[in-house]
């Protein structure tokens, strides 16, 4: 009579997480393009208060990303180097300022960060 290992168990139940967790982590690149996108339409609606809310929610997403995946940095870095963490960088200034710029009520700037942000996120997407 064959017996139920339970360690054989929590393997199954780990492998078959696998999947999940790596969809989790698509989930939040592509939630945060798509605050970013809706950052833009109300900018272009003249919602300033649109703009600051979704760029802050694609920014908890973003963050939520780069806890799954930590980018390292070097002490001296190259130019170029690190494409990817470089545009990661540039995302998140775009949206400070975009965040900071719809504080103020300057719907026109806040408008262009986040399109700025949302073009770096894409190009951090493309890079390597």
């Amino acid at each position: 009579m064959k017996t139920c290992h339970p360690g054989g168990l929590m393997m199954l139940v780990a492998v078959a997480a696998c999947p999940a967790v790596a969809h989790a982590e698509e989930d939040h690149g592509k939630n945060a393009k798509k605050h970013l996108e809706q950052a833009v339409e109300s900018g272009r609606k003249g919602d300033v208060k649109g703009v600051g809310n979704h760029t802050q929610e694609a920014k908890r997403e973003l963050i939520e990303e780069n806890k799954e995946h930590p980018y390292t940095h070097l002490q001296k870095p190259i130019y170029g180097e690190h494409e990817k963490a470089e545009h990661d960088r540039e995302v998140f200034e775009e949206m400070d300022l975009a965040i900071e710029e719809a504080e103020e009520g300057d719907v026109k700037d806040a408008t262009e960060a986040a399109e700025r942000a949302s073009w770096h996120l894409l190009e951090k997407n493309r890079s390597k």
